[in-house]
């Protein structure tokens, strides 16, 4: 089986655990969901999994917005794992368990981002993706949740943008991080895109 047909089988896959994983969370949370950075960069990934299936199936080359989006997914989701592992794990109650294997948190904080880290280091080569790309969905995510918290129109939901629960530069400090973070992934990614070229 050659790289090609195992990058359909990869995001063939991504698509239905996507599924299953956006599912279960809208029987919990419903539209309150969209909230969530987890549920927006998992949407994304299973938008660009649907696309890039399109054409691989069609043999069309795959075109430089794809792959743009594509690394912006990835990078994504990637930091949700990242934050799950290393943040929500000892800031909220539930417990790095809980996080890593319950419900839609199995799907989107740990099946699908391995499966896109996986699919963008062996099976996809991107050239020229720039890392900093990987930074606009997560600064575009930070500007509205932010507003919307300064606005009182949504509270959180996560414990880093409760910004009228912490003072003010802690709010600056964890964007910063957060995006450091993001940048770093980035990077990482870029770095290892494209060990086998489909």
């Amino acid at each position: 089986m050659n790289s090609k047909n195992i990058l359909i089988i990869m995001n063939l896959t991504i698509i239905i655990l996507e599924i299953i994983g956006f599912i279960l969370v809208f029987k919990e949370l419903g539209i309150q969901s969209i909230e969530y950075y987890t549920e927006d960069s998992n949407l994304l990934l299973l938008i660009s999994s649907i696309i890039l299936l399109a054409y691989l199936s069609s043999g069309k080359e795959i075109p430089s917005w794809l792959k743009s989006f594509r690394f912006i997914s990835i990078v994504s989701t990637t930091l949700t794992l990242v934050i799950v592992l290393t943040v929500l794990s000892w800031t909220t109650e539930w417990g790095l368990y809980k996080l890593l294997f319950g419900g839609s948190m199995l799907y989107h904080h740990t099946l699908c981002p391995i499966l896109a880290i996986l699919s963008i280091a062996f099976l996809e080569k991107y050239d020229g993706i720039n890392a900093t790309q990987g930074l606009y969905f997560t600064i575009i995510y930070a500007i509205i949740m932010i507003t919307l918290n300064v606005l009182k129109i949504v509270e959180g939901p996560y414990p880093f943008l409760l910004v009228y629960k912490q003072p003010v530069i802690h709010s600056i400090i964890w964007t910063i991080l957060i995006l450091a973070i993001t940048y770093a992934i980035a990077l990482i990614l870029k770095k290892v895109n494209g060990k086998v070229i489909i």
